[in-house]
């Protein structure tokens, strides 16, 4: 029978066996194997065919309430999104299937600062263009999207939300941008209504989404009436350009007559629409 000494050399080389293959196997995480971060984790896939050298651009998708970034890199819309452009699709896991932002605080792990442990560790693994990186979300998630574009807008190229827009109380200002931000609704949205609706008895109350629309123009110094209206897909949209906007960022609004419901091939049209941007900020 082996000393003890012996035993204790042989557990901790055992021990430390395991972490070595825990580090490895964390090292190769994307899909199916989840990327851990400091308060939580993600779910990543490069597009078909990528070299693996070249920097990538990015779509950072925020899943809607009770959903998880499982559900987002299932989705066959978003992931033919990345793949058409190129892109490396990260899908954003909230806690306990949530997200939490001024208005409707209810996690405890600090979602904003998630987003900077993901951004921090996809740049660390791979590749990353950094002046091409896109957020995007549905419903709670594109709230989330809003609120990143005031408070935290300087790792994103551009914003592109659907069905979810600032909460009550709106922010009086934000301290980040001006922004470019492309927001689809449906005008039969029962679940985030276009004028918002209480929720909880009062406890929260989702934002008119136009009243979220004039705070954002206000910020980019846009005037109120926009360059063109036009209809695209199904969507009756409206574009404040970078030409009209004193700030050189660019707003866009796009309806359509559906309820609550996400297609991938918007947020596709949403990272065509930021490389199309004239600045690239």
């Amino acid at each position: 029978m082996p000393d003890r000494a012996l035993m204790v050399f042989m557990s901790l080389g055992a021990a430390l066996a395991l972490a070595s293959g825990a580090a490895r196997a964390q090292e190769t995480c994307g899909d199916p194997m989840p990327c851990l971060v400091e308060n939580g984790d993600y779910l990543m896939r490069a597009p078909t065919g990528w070299d693996g050298k070249s920097p990538l651009p990015v779509i950072l998708f925020f899943h809607g309430a009770g959903n998880t970034a499982r559900d987002s890199m299932n989705d066959e819309g978003l992931k033919a999104a990345a793949e058409v452009n190129g892109a490396l699709f990260v899908a954003a896991e909230g806690e306990n299937r949530n997200w939490s932002y001024p208005g409707k605080m209810r996690g405890t792990r600090g979602d904003f600062r998630y987003v900077d442990n993901v951004l921090d560790d996809v740049e660390r693994r791979l590749p990353i263009d950094k002046a091409d990186i896109l957020a995007s979300g549905f419903s709670v998630g594109g709230s989330m999207v809003w609120y990143l574009a005031c408070l935290q807008a300087r790792r994103f190229r551009a914003f592109a939300a659907v069905a979810g827009a600032f909460w009550e109380p709106m922010p009086e200002s934000c301290p980040v941008g001006p922004v470019s931000l492309r927001h689809i609704h449906g005008i039969a949205d029962r679940t985030v209504p276009m004028k918002g609706r209480e929720l909880r008895g009062g406890l929260f109350r989702q934002g008119d989404v136009e009243e979220s629309l004039r705070r954002l123009r206000t910020r980019d110094e846009c005037p109120d009436a926009p360059d063109r209206a036009f209809e695209k897909g199904g969507l009756a949209c409206r574009l404040w350009s970078a030409k009209t906007c004193s700030s050189h960022r660019e707003v866009e609004v796009c309806l359509h007559d559906g309820e609550h419901n996400l297609d991938g091939a918007w947020i596709g049209d949403g990272f065509q629409w930021m490389k199309e941007l004239p600045d690239g900020r």
